[in-house]
């Protein structure tokens, strides 16, 4: 996946964007420094003896020594613990361990993700994943992965053989980790068959898959695509024929993933569209647009969406499937602080 810029207007998709927080970094680092010295044994200042005369950075240190410290600070600096000491947020996130600290063999960034004080994360395929070691790792450090891609490619006999084929060695990683969803993908148009023909054979394909996944408590998530910028040609790409698809299948382990950045991308509406297919969306996953990037790096109001999302009722993970625009922790405290004003918006609504 690509993670290139497209300019686009985001007043014709109907979304703005908050403020962007230039304050993140100064604020996160204070934040990062506090959980060191605490870890060090060192005598960590009250959180008035951080200031600063930016009124943006005072308020992120209002937020930040209350959710970003936890964070994962520095290699070295301090010795591991061996369960994750978790934040309290608002909602609860998942990172996408294959876009954070990408730099690094797949079980060290669990380990970051845990000292990040994150309990869930989420992963693309399984296949090549050493499973038993990802299992020991979690059960160690007190992580859960929340879902990974089982398969891709829904549209035909082939396809549909291909995955029923592998399922259950997807059945037996998800077990074992103790996942409870795993995405699907469409996959790409087919020449010289009609679209109405293809997508019949995604809700057959899906309709079996579903028997298989059912017996497990397991939920198989479709997931549109957008084809502007990341996928060109794909099949389902409106959460619309998603939503459609779902409703055809008519099975509860079948269900929507709404990825916001693919949907900002693909039909905007955002939180009319959550609001309409709120019964069929199973998972979210955000990002920020263009970039693919944390909140408030583009164009999306990622507290407003994330207001909608917690008051879709859905109540699971949010999945992180983002690329830190530079350093991961400043990432992090990024989504901290869109969930902050979150939840203030939400508090603001109810009052």
């Amino acid at each position: 996946m690509t993670e290139s810029c497209l300019s686009t207007a985001g007043a014709a998709r109907g979304v703005t964007t908050a403020a962007t927080p230039g304050h993140i970094r100064d604020g996160a680092d204070l934040a990062f420094a506090a959980r060191d010295r605490n870890d060090a044994g060192m005598k960590t200042p009250p959180a008035a003896a951080f200031t600063t005369s930016h009124p943006h950075r005072r308020h992120v240190l209002g937020v930040g020594l209350a959710a970003a410290v936890g964070l994962a600070s520095a290699p070295g600096a301090h010795a591991r613990p061996r369960k994750v000491r978790p934040r309290t947020t608002w909602l609860t996130y998942a990172i996408n361990a294959e876009m954070f600290w990408k730099d690094l063999p797949f079980l060290e960034r669990l380990n970051r993700i845990a000292d990040a004080g994150f309990t869930h994360f989420e992963f693309w395929g399984y296949d090549k994943k050493d499973i038993e070691a990802v299992a020991a790792l979690c059960e160690e450090r007190g992580l859960r992965p929340v879902q990974f891609v089982a398969g891709w490619g829904l549209a035909s006999e082939a396809a549909r053989a291909k995955l029923l084929d592998s399922l259950p060695r997807a059945v037996a990683a998800a077990k074992r980790l103790g996942a409870t969803m795993m995405t699907v993908v469409a996959g790409n148009q087919l020449p010289d068959v009609s679209r109405e023909e293809q997508l019949a054979e995604v809700v057959t394909t899906l309709e079996q898959a579903a028997r298989l996944v059912e017996p497990e408590g397991l939920t198989l998530i479709l997931e549109p695509l957008n084809v502007l910028r990341d996928h060109p040609g794909q099949l389902v790409v409106t959460s619309a024929d998603g939503a459609a698809i779902v409703r055809a299948v008519a099975s509860p382990s079948v269900k929507l993933l709404f990825d916001v950045y693919h949907q900002q991308i693909s039909e905007g509406n955002l939180s009319g569209n959550i609001a309409a297919y709120k019964d069929e969306i199973g998972y979210f996953q955000i990002a920020d647009h263009p970039g693919r990037h944390e909140p408030f790096t583009g164009e999306i109001n990622y507290p407003f969406i994330l207001a909608e999302i917690e008051r879709s009722g859905l109540g699971k993970p949010v999945g992180l499937e983002l690329s830190p625009r530079a350093e991961p922790k400043q990432a992090l405290a990024a989504v901290l602080e869109a969930d902050a004003q979150a939840r203030r918006l939400a508090s603001q609504r109810r009052s």
